[in-house]
């Protein structure tokens, strides 16, 4: 007889935990490296990002119960670094879901070249990459539409489980060259969305192999600010039958072509990214093909009293006209205008109101949001 669903997630978890004890043991070992390579900073780190969120829908009967508008969020993060050594772990826990988000066992091959394996977040996402799932992290309490999670109606895969290799290397005197690709197991598509490979409940059968990459310029090796190219490439099978007559598919083949800047000039910070995404739909005697633009920029200026104003304007109209939205992803935002203000009154932690107009496939909607974000400890 074959193991229950909590079973086979007691048994993961059980295995991710050997792991971790394996991982230390083998960092603790590392220990002598430490002393003889230059520039190696024996660390562990773990914080907990916390959020409290109350908000008001103008049109609340339809309002998405996502983790995006989840009341609470817990989301622990721990890191190990002995010497080439890496172990990075992320769990979220929120009053809509919990969630294994990140699970990476890496290798400092070379200096700044650093070898993954386990569930991360595919670098061809310029948000979620930067700032990925501590709302303290980023300074506006939503996240474009574009890089939704897929549990968020996101349209676009953010999870893989696999490898990824992330390397940095010096260009001139002070700037340099980040490189990051992945491969791994994607996502498929199921009457809620996209479903991504969960490590407490794993079931690879379906899923296929998908490619993800991003080149990016630093004009300061050791700063902030970067400017990119991304790309991605996912085949998503349609695992429900509703879902793929709707769709006419059962099988969409995602690529993805996007240039992004992450830019900070004193009190200023500008996020912005554009993408190009086109589809191959393809079912028993059916084929056609699709694609839209997405792309977003958001504002931020620093003002007195540890105040962050900040303002974001996203455009994806040509997404309404794709099946594949419309069918699997009625409350995308096509376009959205969003207003905010951030008070940073006490150490790593924030308050920040938030105004937004959107327009979906479905409705029209005014949201109003008010957060308590924090780092601890």
């Amino acid at each position: 007889m074959g193991m229950t669903k909590y079973a086979r997630r007691r048994a993961v978890v059980a295995i991710l935990a050997g792991l971790l004890c394996a991982g230390v043991a083998y960092a603790d070992d590392m220990d002598g490296y430490d002393h003889v390579h230059a520039g190696s900073h024996p660390s562990s780190e773990f914080v907990l990002f916390a959020s409290l969120e109350g908000h008001e829908f103008s049109a609340p009967a339809s309002a998405n119960q996502l983790n995006e508008d989840a009341n609470a969020i817990g989301d622990a993060v721990f890191a190990i670094n002995r010497g080439r050594f890496r172990l990075f772990g992320e769990y979220q826990l929120s009053d809509e879901e919990h969630d294994l988000e990140r699970f990476q066992v890496g290798m400092e091959v070379v200096p700044d070249t650093v070898v993954w394996i386990g569930r991360f977040h595919q670098p061809a996402s310029a948000w979620n990459t930067e700032h990925h799932h501590g709302r303290y992290l980023q300074t506006a309490i939503t996240r474009p539409s574009i890089e939704l999670w897929e549990d968020e109606q996101g349209t676009i895969p953010q999870h893989l489980s696999g490898m990824l290799v992330d390397s940095r290397r010096p260009l001139g005197a002070n700037a340099g060259i980040q490189l990051a690709l992945g491969v791994g197991l994607g996502t498929v598509i199921e009457s809620t969305g996209l479903s991504e490979f969960d490590l407490l409940d794993p079931h690879t059968n379906g899923r296929r192999m998908s490619y993800t990459g991003r080149i990016a310029f630093l004009p300061d090796y050791v700063g902030t600010s970067n400017l990119g190219l991304l790309f991605a490439h996912s085949d998503m099978p349609v695992r429900d039958a509703p879902t793929a007559a709707l769709l006419r598919a059962t099988d969409v083949r995602q690529d993805l072509y996007g240039a992004y800047t992450d830019w900070n000039h004193g009190p200023w910070q500008l996020h912005a990214a554009i993408y190009d995404v086109s589809m191959d739909l393809e079912g028993p005697g059916a084929f056609h093909s699709e694609s839209f633009v997405a792309g977003y920029a958001q504002l931020e200026r620093q003002l007195p009293h540890r105040l962050t104003a900040y303002a974001r304007e996203e455009n994806s109209s040509d997404a309404g006209s794709s099946v594949y939205v419309r069918v699997n992803h009625p409350d995308f935002q096509l376009r959205r205008a969003t207003l905010g203000l951030r008070w940073d009154f006490h150490r790593r932690q924030a308050l920040t109101a938030e105004w937004a107009r959107g327009v979906s496939v479905r409705e029209n909607q005014d949201a109003i949001r008010l957060q308590w974000s924090a780092a601890l400890p």
